[in-house]
């Protein structure tokens, strides 16, 4: 009853119909016979199959079961079996690992879908048949090849993904490939985000070779790198989302579905290694174009100073560093520190200006030092020429610290005394001499 209730068969209450007794010895509790109608239907259905293979004609199916090589028809006890390369593109489980798993939960779904199949194959003594799906529109196959040429546009449907492309069927039975570089113009992350199952979507045909139909959508569309500059210029400031991140810089969304590059050097005023410092992956940010080059496809992009919450201190910083570099080239530690205390007046940050008074204080000369060492080296009468050569090769501003009054004196004095002291020295030597040989 479950069976003929499930294949429609009518059993409205006052229709004739044949039955078969199953076995006149075997009969219900209450007298009855127990017959069936399907080994009837299984007699006609049987011979109705015959028929229809003899003439190659297409018959609805609906599948009731389900394994990995593919989907279970019962026709009131007649099975037929339709294998999974016979299944038309749009219900072929296209899984790119093979994981049998994901293959069969596919299959699942096909079961209580109708089908239109032909016949391909029958073992009449098991009563068993081969039913194919494919070979039920190899017509319309035929048809659609016929009109196939490069550069026509025909509308189709998606029928499988993976990470190399879409899989579009056209017309139902004829399915090319398009390549992950043919769905767009930008980059692609997440293909799934481009096209799903059962999807419409228009293509062109850009290539026919070997049995292989190569086809396109983004030559549909208009190339966003060569409509940008007719919208944007250099200098504007456009949003987009962070959508990728590379060692150099970060890939932001901006126009429509290309991406521009904010190099790392573009991130932020202060020096950063990863990107992940400054934005996160689906943040919305604004970034000024600074390169529009369409024949190369490259967009440039900055965001520097445009972040929301970026480190002021730091920006301080770099114009106090500027403003010292200034200062070196004007001379002179009084400019200098007038420009740096101005500097850290307009900042009003506390912590600049001590690190302004260090930094001046580090840059004054330390001759105090050299000019002591140089005093004393003066007083030792025996080493008076070598202060003078270390007075020659010492800085400009020692030289002026070492020759005061007090020290120029005593450098003449002791340059005046050192002749006669040398004489002094020779005229001992004979002595000291005469010493030593009677002391031997």
């Amino acid at each position: 009853m479950k069976e003929l209730e499930r294949s429609g068969y009518d059993l409205a209450p006052g229709r004739e119909i044949e039955l078969e007794i199953v076995n006149t010895n075997i009969r219900h509790e209450d007298g009855h016979y127990i017959v069936s109608i399907t080994k009837l239907l299984q007699y006609d259905i049987w011979k109705s199959i015959i028929k229809k293979f003899e003439a190659d004609e297409i018959i609805s199916v609906t599948p009731t079961e389900a394994n990995l090589g593919g989907l279970l028809v019962d026709m009131h006890g007649i099975k037929g079996f339709v294998p999974l390369s016979q299944l038309a593109p749009i219900h072929y489980p296209r899984v790119e690992d093979g994981d049998q798993e994901i293959i069969f939960e596919k299959l699942l779904k096909l079961i209580g879908k109708e089908l239109k199949v032909r016949i391909i194959n029958i073992d009449e003594e098991e009563k068993r048949i081969i039913l194919s799906e494919r070979e039920a529109l190899k017509e319309e196959r035929e048809a659609v090849l016929s009109q196939l040429e490069v550069g026509k546009v025909f509308d189709g449907v998606v029928s499988g993904t993976s990470s190399y492309g879409l899989f579009v069927t056209i017309g139902g039975t004829v399915e090319g490939l398009v390549h992950i570089s043919e769905i767009t113009y930008g980059h692609v992350n997440n293909i799934d985000q481009l096209g799903k199952i059962g999807d419409k979507i228009s293509v062109k045909v850009i290539g026919l070779e070997n049995g292989k139909i190569s086809l396109s959508s983004k030559k549909l569309k208009d190339d966003p790198r060569i409509a940008l500059p007719k919208v944007h210029k250099v200098g504007d400031i456009i949003e987009g989302e962070v959508i990728r991140f590379v060692p150099y810089g970060v890939f932001v969304r901006v126009f429509g579905d290309i991406n521009g590059l904010v190099h790392l050097s573009e991130l932020s005023q202060r020096s950063i290694q990863n990107p992940n410092e400054v934005v996160k992956l689906g943040q919305i940010v604004k970034a000024k174009i600074i390169l529009l080059d369409s024949k190369n496809r490259k967009i440039g992009l900055s965001m520097k100073g445009l972040l929301e919450g970026d480190d002021k201190q730091t920006s301080t910083k770099l114009k106090i560093e500027s403003t010292k570099k200034a200062g070196e080239e004007k001379g002179g530690d009084k400019e200098i520190k007038g420009d740096l205390e101005r500097e850290t007046d307009k900042s009003n940050e506390s912590p600049g200006r001590q690190q302004i008074s260090k930094s001046f204080e580090e840059r004054k000369p330390k001759t105090k030092g050299l000019g002591d060492v140089l005093k004393k080296l003066t007083e030792d009468k025996d080493t008076a020429d070598k202060a003078e050569k270390m007075l020659e090769k010492a800085p400009k501003e020692s030289k002026k610290i070492a020759r005061k009054p007090a020290a120029e004196k005593e450098a003449k004095a002791a340059k005046a005394e050192a002749p006669k002291k040398a004489a002094e020295e020779k005229a001992e030597a004979p002595k000291k001499t005469t010493k030593a040989k009677k002391a031997e």
